[in-house]
C-alpha cells in the first residue's frame, strides 16, 4: 500500500507542479488555488509535511488574491526542490 502510494504521487508530481506553474504564470488566482489543493492532498497523504505546508501557503495566498506572494512561495519552492523530485522514489516492489 504505502509503495502504490509513494509510486503515485511520485508520477503525479511533475505534472501536478507543472499545472501550479502554468497557472502561477497564468496570474490565475482560481487555478493557482485548484492545482496547489490538489497537489497538497496528494503531498499530505504520503506526509511530504514541507511540501504540503508550502502548497497550502500558496493555496491561501491564492484565496486570498495575494498573487505577489503566490509569486514568491512559488519561487521558494522551486528553489527548494531544484535538482531534486518532488517525491521519494518509490522503492522498488518485492
Amino acid at each position: 500500500m504505502v509503495v502504490a502510494l509513494l509510486t503515485t504521487f511520485s508520477l503525479d508530481a511533475p505534472g501536478r507542479f507543472a499545472d501550479l506553474e502554468r497557472a502561477v504564470q497564468a496570474r490565475d488566482a482560481k487555478a493557482i488555488e485548484r492545482a496547489a489543493h490538489a497537489f497538497k492532498s496528494g503531498a499530505g497523504t504520503i506526509l511530504a509535511t514541507f511540501l504540503a505546508d508550502m502548497l497550502a501557503q500558496i493555496e491561501n495566498a491564492a484565496r486570498a488574491g495575494r498573487l505577489e506572494t503566490v509569486a514568491e512561495l512559488a519561487e521558494q519552492l522551486r528553489r527548494e526542490h531544484q535538482g531534486r523530485p518532488l517525491a521519494p522514489e518509490a522503492p522498488p516492489p518485492p
